[in-house]
């Protein structure tokens, strides 16, 4: 008898099953802040002798006079200092068996290096140099501008990139969060100077935060810091974010895109940001509309009507708030349908509690997944810059597991009813103008002429 003659049963009989997800422990923290502002956490993780160091500072694209020069600095920093170029510092990370990476989202700016734990007093004396006198040569900038068009102009090709951008300025309207990608003019207009500007206004230790996780003895570790970066100044008042207040459209905003095979919809709201009360719910809402594939959207719009092959929702999160996006790709015959059909689950989260099976799935993966990536240096750095910037800490990252068990069915309907109401939500479709003919029946639908607008 062969293994496809077995009863279904008898096939699963040796499977195991899965056991409750593993408490986390961040390990031996350590944390001060210096004189001059900034603040420190050390966290021991001694298994592989390396390390791994994150800065962060607010020079997101959300604080500068344009998302281009925000995006520019991060671009620019690794290009060299005062007394090496962009060639010199590679070859010198290199020989500390590092690796060196910066990158920034609307609130802030990451700079990421990893070393050998043997080469720790080297690479902050190499990072401190690099954070207080970036060089932002002309030449070499001169080449990052023009990736950086090249990828504008790429991205724009796309349907994505209007749906996107048009969702985020009806949704924030003047606000920053609502001007994401910078305009091929701005990115023009940004010249070095601009770019030192933007790094005296924002790189200061007043507002800067430190994380390194490794194989260090934190006092140690402590003391290296604040040995090397305590010289490091700026000044007391450094840019922060202003306040979200979501405007939003209840519609439906169709751009016509001729000749596109597929309408691309995406459907989102501004929600709470880390630490607020109804953040875990929300993350468990989404994760139930369309975190998976066992989840609502794909069930339903994949598996069962065959309008989709990936659609998705998430949570993304800014300082100010938490961006609920649920998207996909449908066939242009199919669009109002598939969009009834994604109505109908937003609607169903609202007025249905989620059964506790399936509520039970989304907090196992959701739990799971962030256990795997903090079993990293890497992925547990990364996580802790990531809520450090928002005001959290360490605890955060502990209870997280224990407070999406806690999470009940109700709450996350009510998170639901508050933050995603169909008739609430702001959704922005790209395709031919064929496909809007099957959204003739809504009553709130503009057909708009021209992307979402850019700086």
């Amino acid at each position: 008898m062969s293994d496809h003659d077995l009863p279904e049963g008898d096939l699963l009989a040796g499977v195991p099953r899965p056991g409750p997800v593993p408490p986390l422990r961040v390990g031996r923290v350590a944390q001060t802040t210096l004189d001059n502002g900034l603040a420190v956490m050390v966290v021991a993780r001694p298994q592989v002798p390396r390390l791994e160091f994150r800065l962060t500072v607010p020079a997101g694209a959300a604080l500068g006079p344009s998302a281009a020069v925000s995006e520019l600095l991060s671009m620019g920093l690794p290009l060299g200092t005062r007394s090496m170029d962009q060639a010199q510092l590679s070859e010198r990370i290199q020989d500390l068996g590092g690796a060196l990476q910066v990158h920034q989202d609307e609130d802030r700016l990451y700079l990421q290096a990893a070393a050998l734990s043997e080469a720790e007093e080297d690479l902050y004396q190499l990072l401190s140099e690099l954070v207080t006198e970036p060089e932002f040569p002309s030449s070499d900038l001169a080449t990052e501008r023009a990736k950086l068009l090249d990828g504008l102009r790429m991205a724009r090709a796309t349907p994505h990139f209007p749906a996107s951008e048009t969702l985020h300025a009806l949704i924030y309207g003047d606000h920053p969060y609502g001007r994401p990608a910078p305009s091929d003019s701005a990115v023009t207009r940004a010249g070095r100077q601009a770019l030192l500007d933007f790094h005296h206004l924002t790189f200061s230790p007043w507002g800067a935060q430190i994380t390194v996780v490794g194989a260090v003895e934190p006092r140690r570790t402590l003391a290296r810091l604040r040995r090397v970066f305590s010289s490091w100044s700026g000044p007391r008042r450094v840019p922060s974010v202003p306040a979200v207040r979501p405007q939003g459209y209840a519609g439906v905003t169709f751009i016509p895109r001729p000749g596109s095979v597929q309408t691309v919809v995406m459907t989102g709201s501004s929600g709470p940001t880390h630490g607020h009360p109804d953040h875990i719910a929300l993350t468990l809402a989404t994760a139930v509309l369309g975190g998976g594939f066992t989840s609502r959207m794909m069930n339903n719009l994949r598996e069962d009507k065959g309008y989709t092959y990936s659609p998705h929702a998430r949570l993304e999160n800014h300082l100010r708030d938490g961006l609920a996006v649920a998207s996909m790709e449908v066939r242009n015959e199919v669009t109002g349908a598939a969009f009834a059909e994604l109505r109908h689950e937003l609607a169903r989260l609202c007025t249905t509690e989620v059964p506790e099976a399936e509520l039970a799935t989304s907090k196992s993966y959701l739990a799971g997944a962030r256990v795997i990536m903090l079993q990293t240096q890497a992925g547990l750095a990364s996580a802790l810059a990531q809520v450090r910037a928002r005001g959290l800490d360490h605890r955060y990252l502990e209870q997280y597991s224990t407070r999406l068990q806690q999470t009940s069915a109700a709450a996350v309907r009510a998170a639901a009813v508050r933050y995603l109401a169909p008739a609430a939500m702001t959704t922005v479709m790209v395709g031919d103008e064929e496909a809007s003919r099957g959204l003739e029946a809504l009553d709130q639908l503009r057909i708009r002429r021209g992307a979402g607008r850019s700086r």
